[in-house]
């Protein structure tokens, strides 16, 4: 068996085995987990692997990234202000939502 073949069939074994990984913590865990876990709050008959807990855990996931984008931008913002106003320079607001403002 050359070289190539062997390294080729490891490879691939690794491979399955990190996406299989992958598959199994953000799938398994992380939405249904969440899902059941919301679901299980309104009703005591929930089917863990149920369409329902899917929907609800991935709208769930979708509201916290959204939460994370909204505070690392409030954040960044933040941030800008004072590095301004640590120079010596002055802030102005943006006219328009997508200008957060200019230093001068």
């Amino acid at each position: 068996m050359p070289v190539g073949e062997i390294a080729g069939e490891l490879l691939g074994g690794i491979f399955k085995f990190i996406g299989r990984l992958f598959i199994e913590v953000v799938i398994e865990l992380i939405i249904k987990g969440s899902g059941y876990l919301i679901c299980r709050m309104f009703s005591k008959d929930v089917d863990p692997d149920g369409v329902l807990v899917i929907l609800v855990g991935l709208m769930f996931i979708g509201m916290v990234g959204w939460g994370i984008y909204f505070v690392y931008d409030y954040v960044q913002l933040q941030l800008a202000i004072d590095h301004c106003l640590d120079s010596g320079g002055e802030f102005t607001d943006g006219e328009s939502n997508n200008d957060n403002g200019t230093c001068q």
